[in-house]
């Protein structure tokens, strides 16, 4: 999985790319480059995958933003499928990894609107003994 590291782009590079994603219509290809741009000027890393690209277990915990040692955890319990490589290297499919990061936002955004109810009932029984 190639990694783009944000400290190895020239700022110049990053000016190309912004005047080049300028001149293109509206669309997916220059929302994309324009993430990417935005992402290396502020300094953070990319991955470059295909959809039909492949994660290794560093990669995607770093991509979720966990260790390693968790990812693993979640590999093991079976809620992120992989195949094994070798003798026992492992292999996240980015597609795989795409819809379990979708999932885990979604599961974090229902926690904090339950959690904002919880506060407003809690303030609306507060009122009550005003």
């Amino acid at each position: 999985m190639p990694k783009l590291d944000a400290s190895s782009v020239p700022t110049t590079e990053i000016d190309i790319l912004e005047a080049s994603f300028e001149k293109l219509p509206a669309g997916a290809l220059r929302s994309t480059l324009e993430t990417l741009s935005h992402a290396l000027r502020g300094g953070r890393d990319a991955f470059v995958v295909t959809e039909d690209g492949t994660f290794t277990p560093s990669e995607a915990a770093k991509v979720l933003g966990m260790s390693r040692t968790h990812l693993y955890k979640i590999l093991d319990s079976g809620a992120l499928p992989h195949h094994v490589v070798g003798a026992r290297d492992r292999r996240i499919a980015a597609t795989d990894l795409v819809a379990y990061r979708t999932r885990m936002h979604e599961a974090q955004k229902r926690m904090a609107e339950a959690a904002a109810r919880t506060d407003d009932l809690d303030d609306l029984v507060l009122d009550e003994f005003d």
